[in-house]
């Protein structure tokens, strides 16, 4: 919620996020955000900064996949991806933002993933995600 400083009173909130950890970032060239909750469904959601109304579910697993995956980390990266992962599944995902389907994952961990980060180098995107004592590394081939 957006709190007055004259007034202390809320402007706005966003409503039904469950949001664990590190799961919440700004899309500062849309003006989104994004959660991660830690809930079966409907745990990776877009929404309207101004009004706080839902944009979009994002699917976690594409139509062939099952499962789920309790989010601790959601973030942008850049302005093509969305990052994110979590425990049950112990997987980290990279969905591609026009299509919404996963077109990188690192899978298979001992632990959940915690945190995420995403920059660019020299126009490159690299990743990094935390699981347990680990940190990985990845660069994203384009």
């Amino acid at each position: 919620a957006v709190v007055s400083t004259q007034s202390g009173h809320y402007g706005r909130g966003i409503y039904g996020a469950h949001v664990c950890g590190d799961a919440l970032d700004m899309d500062p060239y849309y003006n989104h955000v994004i959660t991660g909750s830690w809930r079966r469904e409907n745990a990776l959601q877009i929404w309207n900064f101004h009004n706080g109304s839902l944009i979009k579910t994002v699917p976690l697993f594409n139509t062939n996949e099952r499962g789920t995956c309790h989010l601790y980390s959601a973030k942008w990266g850049g302005s093509d991806f969305i990052l994110c992962g979590g425990s049950d599944s112990n997987a980290f995902r990279i969905i591609e933002k026009v299509n919404l389907q996963t077109v990188g994952m690192l899978e298979g961990l001992k632990n959940g993933v915690y945190t995420s980060d995403y920059t660019e180098i020299n126009n490159s995107p690299f990743l990094i995600c935390g699981s347990g004592n680990v940190l990985f590394f990845l660069a994203l081939l384009t």
